[in-house]
Parts: C-alpha cells; structure tokens; sequence
C-alpha cells in the first residue's frame, strides 16, 4: 500500500433511529440495494486503498450496521449517538487515522469521486477543514446538496473537542471548526458552475417525500448514458414538478 495512504480514512455516519424517517437508509432503493450500500460501494470503487470506517451507535438497534460493514468488507466503529463528534475521534483513534473525510449516508448521489480533491487540496494547502463551497463561502454540508463530503484532520477535531461542549458542535461534527476560522485554517474548493448558486437543489434524504423523489431520479438515472452529476441536474431541472417538491421540503426542513 502507498504510504500515504495509510492514515487516511473515509467515515460514514450512519444510524437507524430518525425522528423524520427512521431505518431511511435501510429501506429498499433501487434494485433492492439499500442507501447505505449504494454509498458503500461508490467509495469502494472511487477510492481503492483508503481504509473505509462505518461509524454507527452504540444503541441495539444499530447492530445492523456491523453486519453491513463485514458484508462490503470495511471497519465499523461504534460510539456516542449524540456526541457524533466523539465518535468520529474514535474512529480516528481506533484506526490510526490523520485524516478523514466524513461521509453522511443518507446521500444516495454523493460523488466519491470528488473525495481525491479534498484530499489533494488538503496536501497542498495543509488546512484543518476542507470542503466545496458556494460563492458565498457556505460549505455544502450547510445546504440540500447531498452530492459532497467533507475532510478534517484528527488534530482539528480533537482541537474542536477540547474546547467546546455545546451540544450543537457535539451532534454536529464539523460546524466549530468552519465557524472558527481564526482557530482552525479553513480551505473552500469552488463547485464546478452548474451548481454555482444552486441552493433550491435538495439531494439528501430526510423525509419519505425526499425518498420518494430521489428514488425516482436514482432510477431513471440508472438509464442514462452519462450519468454525470451536470446530467442528474439537467434531470432534475427538465421536471418542473421535482424543482416544486424540492423548494417544498428545504422550506420545511431549513438547515
């Protein structure tokens, strides 16, 4: 194996219990593949060699999830439900991980492919936090994008959790470190222009009405020669009716 690949690690957070829709990521989707496997196996073949952690709870009901991990050959960690961030510091240690790029489930179109530019904009820049950015330097995990993960050091968030213990920064695993810049170096990836300013795009999953429209797309993407993300938005942007049910569920579910 590459040496430079031995600290590096992909971490899926992943949980049945969901107060909007619990098991989402469990239910059938396409072809009887579950979300979760989906996820799995994109990264699985967009990033070959990089240890790959399915980071769940320590409640019975997420015992699945171990099951699920030996079955696609990755690790799995199990830790706090609600002190995610703790979790994930876990993870890192259980693993001997420096980096990690932290991967939610519920995302069924999430480009692993573009998880080698966080990686590389990280060597190049030596951040703390690295992400892909709207113009006006949100990072998509703060929208409905669904379609990118996110990279922070292990330093960073041991960093994060010594100095803090509210708990919207413990639930939510990276929001201290983007909202301190004058603590923690900070660097944006510009999104490719068909997704500049697309805020009225919602591609991750919550509710059944989510489910029910991004199983639809999933499936009619399966049909598509090029099955690019531009594709899936030109999809989406050919249908009024999706664009009408998209703005409906990001008013009722505002991050």
């Amino acid at each position: 194996m590459n040496q430079d690949y031995i600290h590096d690690g992909i971490v899926i957070q992943a949980r049945s219990g969901s107060t909007r829709m619990p098991a989402k990521i469990l239910l059938p989707f396409c072809g009887g593949r579950r979300i979760i496997d989906i996820v799995i196996d994109n990264i699985k073949r967009e990033c070959p060699g990089k240890r790959i952690v399915l980071a769940t709870t320590e409640n019975p009901q997420d015992a699945i999830f171990e099951e699920i991990a030996a079955a696609h050959g990755i690790d799995c960690f199990r830790g706090s439900e609600d002190n995610v961030l703790s979790r994930f510091i876990g993870a890192a240690d259980r693993f001997g991980l420096d980096r990690i790029i932290r991967v939610c489930s519920d995302n069924p179109f999430l480009d692993a492919a573009s998880f080698r530019t966080l990686f590389d904009a990280q060597s190049e820049s030596g951040a703390d936090y690295v992400c892909f950015a709207f113009p006006d330097g949100r990072p998509t995990i703060k929208s409905h994008l669904g379609l990118f993960a996110e990279l922070a050091t292990t330093k960073a968030l041991k960093k994060a959790a010594s100095l803090t213990d509210e708990k919207l920064y413990l639930e939510h695993v990276t929001i201290f470190l983007y909202t301190h810049p004058e603590i923690f170096s900070i660097c944006r990836i510009n999104l490719p222009d068909f997704l500049q300013g697309r805020l009225d795009l919602r591609l991750t999953l919550d509710t059944p009405s989510d489910f029910n429209l991004l199983k639809e797309l999933f499936e009619k993407m399966q049909t598509v020669p090029d099955a690019s993300l531009s594709k899936l938005v030109e999809l989406v942007d050919e249908n009024p009716e999706y664009g009408k049910i998209m703005k409906t569920n990001i008013e009722q579910n505002e991050k």
